[in-house]
């Protein structure tokens, strides 16, 4: 009687080891890598009035609206005044000039949806270096 001898196997990678590199690798990479953290703006938010709380009238004559258009272009407009187009080194002059005759001044900057948001943070640290303390920021 003839006993067969069984085929061996002679090929192949063996895979039963696969999914353990697969995890250590994993493990490595998301213990090696390093996240950034956005730190944005710091500003102090008042805190939120409830609805009881009564609503201010803002008298007209202490209210500074500035816009920025969507191609970045500045325009200011005192109290009820014709608005003005206005470069963004004679900000800090004007609003540290407005400041000083008013200190109740209030300052809404509305920046158009499609501006740079740089250019409204370039607006926003003039106005914080003026000495501006009540600001308002809304998009359109």
């Amino acid at each position: 009687m003839l006993i067969r001898r069984k085929k061996s196997d002679s090929g192949g990678i063996p895979t039963a080891s696969l999914s353990d590199v697969a995890f250590l690798l994993l493990v490595f990479f998301l213990s090696t890598t390093k996240f950034d953290i956005k730190k944005g703006l710091g500003l102090m938010l008042p805190a939120p009035s409830s609805e009881e709380a009564e609503k201010k009238k803002l008298n007209p004559d202490n209210l500074t609206k500035i816009s920025i258009n969507k191609d970045g272009l500045i325009e200011i407009k005192i109290a009820k005044n014709d608005p003005k187009k206005i470069n963004l080194n004679d900000i800090e002059p004007t609003v540290r000039k407005l400041v000083n005759d008013n200190a109740e001044m209030v300052f809404s900057l509305k920046t158009d949806r499609k501006s740079k948001y740089e250019n409204m943070v370039k607006v926003l640290d003039r106005l914080r270096l003026a000495g501006a303390e009540k600001i308002s920021l809304s998009t359109n």
